[in-house]
């Protein structure tokens, strides 16, 4: 069709120019939109501290070891922009250590995305597709490699507190404790939907437990918030893990739906308090014209924006008691004089649309609010501070963790170790990354097409299994307002970029 309104220009020009000029601006991108930049909140909350007693510092035989102990502290649907109301994140962890802004899931979805963060590989590879069985959830991951058994092996002692992989209540016996892990204590979910999209409230309160392969149940109290008991596991296990290097993922429930918070933080964000709130709108908040998006999004029900400020807050809200669980950790370490022996790493599993592209608050597509997650790498005793803008994702942080443990991950890693790039800003890195999804069993993630996306500095270019396709610009349209995929004088571009996504989908 473009061929074919190039080809009638001439004809147009001598007869009527001013059409003609009309179906040439029809083929010209769209002009940038204005750089949005939000104005940045006023933080000035200091977070709760959850205290423990640790008598003695860790012994000198474990300082000589270089190795370093490694902290992943994993949340559950955070949008990448929330870090900036979360004081010990953004004042610590973001001043003092490396802020990836581009920093990636490769599939936007819980199940999947933890996986890949176990194994290091892509979704295509180790085929957890979604949350539930028979595409996805627990019962499909093949457990006998990960990261946990590698560190294990290498010496360290190994925890996993809070969250672990949809569909963990399924894996026989009940409590199940994985291989590689010393410490175990992961939530036990009852009689959960299949939706993907739906939040549980009892993974904040009145929740169960599998300590150790014991289930336990933690009834609804004051006390028994999720997120502090399992703060409470962290820093009991940084206490009585101190003597050898240790390995540890927290992985907290928040800010997932129904974006519950604890009771200390009910009333902040609120208008009638001093916590500042700045309303989330950039230029794709419910994108109006969606003549060149996907059929699919015709068919979403945008949410209005009282709707979106509400949900904004309460996954703010939220949040907090994961920001006091960092400040309680890093408080932890210093007290046992492993501040600068440890490295904590900061990510989600997937991110979250508050508006974007008419979703709602979800998750599934493949946008920037979707694929994008906090990545941040704090350790003060091994590499300063700095902002690094290559393409990183959670694919690489198992091969990461085995280097730092000495280690040399299988074949079957798909993910780069960030540690010659943290150490070396010049480092060889890489060009491209691979993204994917497939629909899920209900929900709004079963509404999205299955896709595949290449993403580099400059382009995403993405293909659904419905033969539609998307091509942006990302360095002149950061929001996806603009699709080129159809354009004519980006046929060299897309066809680079096809390449691309063939090669990386066959490996």
């Amino acid at each position: 069709m473009l061929l074919q309104k190039i080809s009638v220009i001439p004809i147009r020009t001598r007869i009527l120019p001013a059409a003609a000029l009309a179906v040439l601006l029809s083929c010209t991108p769209s002009p940038t939109p204005a750089p949005y930049n939000p104005p940045t909140p006023v933080i000035d909350h200091q977070p709760t501290l959850l205290e423990i007693a640790i008598e003695t510092p860790a012994s000198a035989e474990r300082l000589r070891d270089p190795r370093p102990n490694i902290i992943l502290i994993l949340t559950d649907d955070q949008p990448w922009h929330t870090v900036d109301y979360m004081p010990a994140v953004k004042n610590t962890l973001m001043a003092n250590g490396v802020v990836f802004e581009n920093g990636f899931v490769t599939t936007p979805l819980c199940c999947p995305s933890r996986v890949s963060i176990l194994s290091g590989q892509y979704v295509h590879n180790h085929q957890v597709y979604t949350n539930t069985m028979p595409q996805g959830g627990a019962p499909k991951f093949d457990e006998s490699d990960c990261v946990a058994i590698w560190l294990q092996q290498a010496g360290y002692r190994t925890a996993y507190f809070g969250k672990y992989l949809n569909a963990y209540e399924d894996l026989v016996p009940y409590g199940y404790v994985p291989p590689g892990w010393d410490e175990w204590n992961a939530f036990l979910g009852k009689n959960i939907s299949p939706d993907d999209d739906v939040g549980h409230l009892q993974y904040y309160f009145d929740f169960s437990m599998s300590e150790n392969g014991k289930p336990v149940e933690y009834p609804r109290s004051k006390e028994n918030f999720s997120a502090d008991v399992i703060t409470n596991n962290a820093l009991r296990f940084i206490r009585d893990a101190r003597d050898q290097p240790f390995f540890m993922t927290v992985g907290y429930y928040n800010p997932h739906s129904p974006y519950v918070a604890a009771p200390r933080h009910r009333d902040a964000f609120r208008a009638s308090t001093n916590w500042d709130w700045v309303q989330y709108r950039p230029p794709d908040f419910n994108e109006a014209d969606i003549r060149d998006k996907p059929d699919y999004l015709g068919d979403l029900s945008p949410l209005s924006e009282g709707e979106i400020d509400t949900a904004h807050k309460q996954i703010l809200r939220s949040l907090l008691s994961v920001d006091d669980g960092v400040a309680s950790m890093l408080a932890a370490l210093k007290q046992a004089g492993l501040n600068e022996n440890t490295i904590l790493v900061y990510t989600s599993d997937n991110g979250l649309t508050l508006g974007d592209h008419r979703f709602g608050v979800t998750k599934n597509c493949p946008y920037e609010a979707c694929i994008k997650v906090p990545f941040i790498v704090y350790g003060p005793g091994y590499f300063p501070a700095r902002p690094e803008t290559r393409l990183v994702a959670n694919i690489d942080l198992a091969p990461t963790f085995a280097e730092w443990a000495g280690m040399t991950p299988p074949k079957s890693v798909d993910g780069m170790s960030l540690a010659s790039l943290l150490d070396d800003p010049s480092a060889a890195w890489r060009e491209e990354i691979l993204l994917e999804h497939w629909p899920t069993e209900q929900g709004v993630g079963s509404m999205i097409p299955a896709f595949s996306s290449v993403r580099t500095k400059q382009w995403k270019y993405t293909e659904y299994e419905t033969g539609e396709t998307e091509l942006y610009d990302l360095l002149n349209d950061p929001f996806e307002l603009t699709n080129l995929a159809r354009k004519w004088d980006y046929k060299e571009i897309r066809e680079e970029l096809v390449a691309k996504l063939e090669r990386l989908l066959s490996e």
